[in-house]
């Protein structure tokens, strides 16, 4: 028998008795551990928080089927990062993700994910673009464009054009290698963006076009400080904008604003000239990468079917 993928998921927490229920739920009871498709590696790391975190977390782990894959530390730390350096540590699962206290997954994000890495060798991807309000609803759902590593490099994404979604995105266990974890341990707010310069030197980000995760809109949060997390951003990034990354600016902004999934637009190559983004192919019934190849054929059955309907 082949062995199961491992998924090593990392929840940092601190005072989060409010939220942390929903966000602890969505990862155990993700389909893909349900139907032993995958086997879960969790670390919730809380940071010696004084409300109801620890007994919520207690309550729901203690009693649940996969108690043994969850491993709960509660103790001082220097921030959001810093638990995350931590998880990391004592994580081995062959593919990560961390999500925040406050967000939560799609019921069938893992589903996809292990679906997709067992068929391709994708070293990292992310989902659409996702946002909750403080009540749980979705509020806003975009389908991504395309993430090129220059503007990785000069701290684009996030200002000039929209940030890459940290709750929809996942990696494989070996761009764990290109962490410093001590110098990720150190940064309060865009510790996020350190790792997506990193994975994209020499790795491609692959856009799947499903929800995969989201982002909990709501007062008081890290997240809220845009200023010190450009700030930060602005001291990690490496690249100056050149002119032709000005005139290709132009056109992603342009391309981002009218793009819908399944248009021309989503065909588009990275800058390894390589088509990226996966969508599920009904007649196949697994998720494929969309090449031009692929949107004819769509837009051929399309026409057939539209044909057939007419003469009928």
């Amino acid at each position: 028998m082949e062995r199961k993928p491992v998924i090593s998921i990392i929840t940092p927490c601190l005072n989060a008795e409010k939220y942390i229920r929903t966000t602890i739920e969505s990862v155990i009871n993700q389909t893909a551990f349900s139907s032993g498709k995958a086997e879960l590696d969790y670390i919730i790391v809380d940071g010696g928080s004084n409300d109801k975190t620890l007994n919520i977390i207690h309550g729901i782990i203690d009693n649940h089927k996969l108690k043994k894959c969850v491993k709960i530390i509660s103790e001082h730390d220097n921030g959001m990062y810093d638990a995350l350096v931590k998880g990391i540590k004592y994580a081995y699962g062959d593919i990560f993700a961390y999500i925040n206290a406050d967000d939560y997954y799609n019921i069938t994000a893992i589903d996809v994910v292990v679906s997709i890495m067992e068929k391709y060798p994708v070293k990292w991807l992310t989902g659409w673009a996702v946002s909750y309000n403080e009540y749980g609803h979705i509020t806003y759902i975009k389908s991504q464009y395309i993430f090129r590593k220059r503007f990785f490099e000069n701290g684009t994404y996030g200002t000039k054009l929209p940030h890459l979604q940290q709750e929809s995105t996942f990696w494989r266990k070996e761009l764990n290698r290109l962490i410093d974890l001590e110098k990720l341990k150190t940064l309060k707010y865009a510790g996020d963006y350190y790792l997506w310069i990193e994975f994209s030197k020499n790795n491609s980000l692959f856009i799947v076009e499903t929800y995969l995760g989201g982002f909990r809109n709501r007062e008081g949060q890290l997240s809220k400080q845009n200023k010190k997390y450009n700030e930060e951003k602005d001291k990690l990034t490496c690249r100056k904008m050149s002119f032709k990354d000005n005139i290709l600016l132009l056109c992603e902004k342009i391309f981002f604003r009218i793009n819908k999934m399944h248009t021309i637009f989503t065909c588009v190559k990275n800058e390894n000239g390589e088509y990226v983004r996966l969508i599920y192919d009904g007649n196949l019934k697994e998720w494929v990468i969309f090449d031009r190849t692929l949107f004819f054929k769509k837009i051929k059955r399309r026409l057939l079917i539209k044909g057939e309907r007419e003469n009928a």
